[in-house]
């Protein structure tokens, strides 16, 4: 009794143990009632209640009928794999993969659907390929051994493509492509689709015989698609028109269609001349009588008749362009005759708007003046309010009139002359002869004519006044607007004073009065351009434009001599000295 409570021990030690290795593998955690009977270890095969479902591999067709030891060669289950390959032999040698469910079924080895297997490859049969012995392709099929084939045509049909005669292929040049031509689908190689894209066979060209284009026995590539490479002789032979004569181009696609020879149309679009208005209905002979090239495109090739025949007004007599649409439209000649005037040096404004033609081109259309005077010279010889003559107004009209009409006129008087609407003789002035007293002659004005001053009064007044001189000229060349005290600032003139010219006395240069005072050196410079010695300028033959050298600063210095290499090439050690002339 002592010993009673170790082998209870020992019992439950052994018995855990049994379970812990179990023969089925750890992961095998299904209850052993579902196989083996509770008395014993035995297993009823008939009686076993093990779904297989649950498993990875449901049992389906034959493998239900399988014994499990025939499969499960050990008692650890999980140690199977569940593809066909581990268990069944691949009789096709790897040629077409392991998978081999992809063609057969748990039922049978017989591989029901062989044209539903081949439509999922990489060559789906149709045509002849659907009655085809597998043997024709795959030459290993009674050794079940299926290797991987060429899925293009020529792979297999080289043959067929070398010996055919009509027409020979390998001559020809034909696409080893088969389908290019021939139809898949069809059970006879006659069965031709030729894609002819390249060059639509349609209209007349829809024919049916290849060899219409394609001479027996000739090469099929690089047939000329020109026109006139197949109709060249159709082109010669016409004669209504003469394609030859009249030098028709060669592309018969200008005029023709591929659907016949007539109608045929020609796009003069295309051409340097499209026709417009009553062109289009003319007959094409009137224009090319003498043939189709060289024809002109000017108007008066074909209308010189109608140039020269219309009186009103006479084209001839009147030297009109003979530029029909310079005034007409190809309308007709009645219609919309209308001539831009705008597009000559004469543009119409104002009153000449409405001018009739002939009033001013009275004499022709060529060389009419331009000038308003050319014009208007009676208009400007009759006016006496004021008279434009006596007054010795411009012959320019525009200078006081506008094109609209002649009155209102305006004369820019402070623009032109002397500002009388601005400066000190604003509004003091109604009428010309107020300041022009010569009766109607408005050239003559003088300052002293208006300014009751005595030569006596004006020399006090501008006694020290440099350069004063009483005359109205050296009026306006100190006060050009009338103003007290506004000097003449020598800035506006085209002569600025700087350096020594900036303190000379106006007289100095202004000897003859202060109108056309020359701004060239040598004009008060002469002498001191004689008597220069060092250098001697009039031996030297030096240029008599003082600035060449000299600025205006006093003493004529400092000077350079810029062009001294026209005498002597300053070079080397001479560019040393190039600015010390002294010995």
């Amino acid at each position: 009794m002592r010993n009673l409570p170790f082998k209870i021990i020992f019992i439950l030690l052994f018995a855990s143990c049994l379970f812990a290795q179990s023969p089925h593998g750890d992961s095998f955690n299904y209850d052993c009632e579902l196989c083996h009977e509770p008395t014993s270890w035995k297993i009823d095969l008939k009686k076993v209640q093990f779904d297989h479902s649950i498993t990875k591999f449901e049992l389906a067709g034959q493998h239900k009928a399988a014994d499990c030891r025939s499969c499960h060669t050990t008692l650890e289950f999980s140690k199977i794999n569940s593809d066909c390959i581990s268990c069944h032999t691949d009789l096709h040698q790897g040629t077409v993969g392991k998978d081999c469910s992809k063609c057969h079924t748990s039922k049978t080895w017989m591989v029901e659907d062989l044209n539903g297997l081949h439509q999922k490859g990489r060559f789906p049969l149709v045509g002849n390929h659907l009655t085809a012995d597998c043997q024709q392709c795959h030459t290993r099929y009674v050794d079940l051994y299926f290797e991987p084939l060429n899925t293009d045509c020529f792979a297999c049909h080289s043959d067929d493509y070398n010996s055919t005669q009509n027409p020979n292929h390998a001559s020809a040049g034909f696409s080893t492509n088969c389908q290019d031509c021939h139809d898949l689908t069809a059970s006879v190689w006659f069965t031709v689709n030729v894609v002819h894209d390249f060059f639509p066979l349609v209209g007349g060209h829809a024919i049916s015989d290849c060899f219409a284009c394609h001479e027996q026995g000739g090469n099929f590539t690089g047939l000329s698609p020109e026109c006139d490479d197949c109709h060249h002789d159709k082109y010669v032979a016409t004669t209504d028109p003469n394609h030859v004569q009249n030098n028709f181009p060669l592309n018969c696609s200008q005029c023709h269609t591929i659907m016949g020879w007539s109608p045929a149309t020609f796009d003069h679009n295309l051409t340097s001349f499209p026709l417009t208005g009553k062109h289009i209905p003319v007959n094409c002979q009137d224009c090319h009588s003498t043939g189709y090239t060289g024809t002109p495109t000017d108007c008066y090739s074909c209308h010189q008749q109608d140039y020269e025949s219309v009186q009103d007004p006479n084209h001839v007599i009147g030297g009109y362009s003979i530029n029909c649409t310079d005034c007409h439209t190809t309308n007709g000649w009645d219609d919309l005759v209308n001539f831009n005037h705008n597009i000559t040096q004469f543009p119409l404004t104002g009153a000449h708007i409405t001018t009739d033609c002939n009033s001013c081109h009275q004499q022709g259309y060529n060389n009419t003046p331009i000038e308003c005077f050319g014009c208007h010279e009676q208009d400007y010889n009759n006016t006496t309010n004021p008279n434009h003559i006596a007054a010795a107004f411009p012959t320019t009209c525009e200078d006081c009139h506008e094109t609209t009409a002649w009155t209102p006129a305006t004369f820019d008087h402070d623009g032109q002359y002397f500002p009388i609407y601005s400066g000190k003789h604003a509004g003091e002035w109604t009428l010309c002869s107020d300041c022009h007293e010569v009766p109607n002659n408005f050239s003559v004005f003088t300052c002293i004519s208006c300014h009751e001053h005595n030569q006596q009064e004006m020399d006090d007044k501008h006694q020290g006044v440099q350069g004063y001189i009483y005359t109205s000229d050296a009026c306006l060349s100190c006060h050009p607007t009338g103003e007290k005290g506004n000097a003449f600032n020598h800035i506006n003139s085209n002569f600025p004073l700087t350096g020594a010219h900036v303190s000379l006395n106006c007289q100095q240069c202004h000897q003859s009065g202060y109108s056309g005072t020359p701004t060239e050196c040598v004009a008060c410079h002469q002498l001191h351009y004689n008597n220069s010695t060092n250098p001697n300028h009039t031996q030297l033959g030096l240029s008599t434009e003082c600035t060449t050298c000299h600025t205006t600063d006093p003493d004529w210095k400092p000077a350079l001599f810029p062009i001294h290499n026209q005498y002597f090439e300053l070079l080397g050690r001479h560019l040393e000295i190039a600015n010390d002339c002294s010995p």
